[in-house]
């Protein structure tokens, strides 16, 4: 699979979580929101093992200044999503969710900004 393609799925798995608990339905706005918000993540991670020498994880302390999470970027060009979006990250992913589905290795060589 493609890195566009992988980012692809990330976002309309995010934009599909955030419709999810936004509903007033407690099956959605707790049991699929939760799953969808781990199938994002999941697939962040498949992003950087797939393409470790282009993908890094870096803090966002614009939008989190206590660094809690991470925008998962990659070195190429932006990407143009599905909907027409351009893209320069796979959206956002928390520190403490990426710690526990890398290794430690893994996690030291996604959190270095590639050049």
């Amino acid at each position: 699979m493609k890195l566009n393609d992988i980012v692809n799925r990330i976002v309309l798995i995010n934009r599909a979580w955030k419709v999810a608990k936004e509903d007033p339905s407690p099956q959605l706005n707790t049991l699929l929101a939760n799953r969808l918000k781990n199938q994002k993540s999941a697939w962040q991670i498949e992003l950087f093992r797939s393409f470790p020498e282009q993908v890094w994880f870096k803090k966002d302390l614009d939008n989190y200044p206590d660094g809690s999470v991470f925008s998962v970027r990659w070195m190429d060009n932006p990407i143009t999503s599905s909907d027409g979006d351009i893209k320069w990250n796979a959206e956002h992913l928390p520190v403490d969710i990426a710690k526990n589905l890398l290794t430690y290795k893994e996690f030291h060589i996604a959190t270095k900004l590639k050049t």
